[in-house]
């Protein structure tokens, strides 16, 4: 009798303990993820990637959830919190979502000094921070951020495919670099220099920004100065239109190249549309209200969502298309975890073999190799601007498994 009291106590005991390996954050039912974006302050308009990711998980539960690689069926819980673009709160954020609220992991937060102001922080805690929205080389370096990874292509990426295609059309250009003065701004002009290194494109002109700076028209005074025929504008938010606005309106007309932080039609609007003519970017994502997409499942699914959950941005907002991609990164992710742990999402994250999501432009997918490639996306289509939509110029680039390095 003893005996059998002492069993039925022992399997009360595991019955009321979580799983073994079971992390917190994460129950038989539910998992909890945090998210930082900007949501207030002078460039608010990135915090639609947080909205974009709530809009994809609010689908996904109203489905009845996400079946995870360990056979159970769990809802995602959202949690998302405003940094104002400032990494002091993003780390006030980050201590109070793991230590109060108990997340299980951070997903898709933006900006690049913001991920690294909590990098030590998720690091020492072992926190997954996983598809970063930022493309600084750093996210793809294993030994220097074991515990996060990027997920859009590196800013190094992205300049080489503006050089390779002015070699090809443009191979004489002189160019000038509007960059924010981040790493995401110095990344992409070191990037830009090591790819036109031995041709006989010229980077005539830099100067850099601040999002607190209220105009960039001493800047971009500056560069047309210089004699340069094409502007590279490697910021973000109201820079980048002010400085569309300011080459269109003084008479300079360059070539202009936007980096896609800072392509989405809301940002041609306040530049002026009729300004924006022409501006080329580079884009992994599928062009949402293109004719040639009316009929692309993964662009349906996105409008079907966003009918009927009704979210608080416009349908045709890249940057909220961002987030909605980077959620349903994380559904796949959350399917292919073997076990309800941390070390589990992060086997997974380094070792994804051509996973395809339902708005990232044809031909590309999210692969890794964990120590040698942890850059899941290395490929962009460019597309130029009409007037009024994006349209494709040449074919897709891809660096797959050789993302430039500083």
């Amino acid at each position: 009798m003893k005996l059998k009291l002492e069993r039925l106590l022992f399997a009360a005991l595991l019955a009321a303990t979580p799983a073994g390996a079971q992390d917190t954050g994460i129950t038989d039912t539910t998992i909890k993820l945090g998210t930082q974006a900007p949501m207030s302050g002078p460039v608010a308009m990135i915090g639609m990637v947080a909205e974009g990711q709530k809009l994809k998980f609010d689908a996904i539960n109203a489905a009845g959830g996400v079946k995870m690689g360990d056979g159970k069926t769990r809802k995602v819980e959202l949690v998302i919190m405003d940094d104002a673009n400032e990494p002091p709160r993003t780390v006030t954020n980050a201590r109070r979502m793991a230590e109060q609220t108990k997340v299980f992991a951070f997903v898709g937060s933006v900006g690049t000094p913001q991920n690294q102001a909590i990098k030590a922080y998720t690091t020492q805690n072992k926190i997954p921070n996983i598809f970063i929205y930022s493309g600084i080389y750093e996210w793809g370096d294993e030994k220097q951020n074991p515990w996060g990874i990027g997920m859009v292509p590196s800013f190094t990426t992205e300049a080489a495919i503006y050089a390779r295609y002015l070699q090809e059309t443009k191979p004489e250009a002189k160019v000038a670099m509007l960059y924010i003065n981040t790493d995401f701004g110095t990344n992409f002009l070191d990037g830009f220099k090591a790819a036109i290194k031995d041709t006989k494109i010229q980077l005539v002109a830099a100067q850099s920004n601040a999002n607190t700076d209220p105009t960039v028209d001493t800047q971009l005074t500056n560069l047309k100065a210089s004699g340069a025929d094409t502007l590279i504008i490697a910021t973000a938010g109201k820079a980048a239109a002010q400085a569309i606005r300011f080459g269109a309106e003084s008479g300079w007309k360059p070539t202009v190249f936007v980096t896609y932080a800072a392509s989405s039609i809301i940002s041609l609007k306040a530049a002026g549309l009729d300004h924006s003519k022409g501006v080329l970017t580079g884009q992994f994502v599928k062009p949402v209200g293109s004719p040639a997409f009316n009929n692309d499942p993964g662009v349906k699914q996105y409008l079907t969502d966003y009918e009927t959950f009704k979210p608080r941005f416009d349908k045709s907002d890249s940057l909220a298309q961002m987030g909605y991609l980077m959620a349903d990164g994380v559904v796949k992710v959350l399917e292919l975890m073997k076990a309800p742990t941390r070390d589990a999402m992060m086997s997974v994250v380094r070792n994804m073999d051509k996973i395809e999501l339902g708005l990232l432009y044809p031909g590309i997918t999210m692969s890794t190799k964990a120590g040698t490639d942890n850059f899941p996306i290395e490929a962009m289509q460019l597309f130029q601007f009409d007037g009024e939509a994006y349209k494709p110029v040449g074919k897709l680039i891809e660096y797959e498994g050789r993302t430039p390095k500083l």
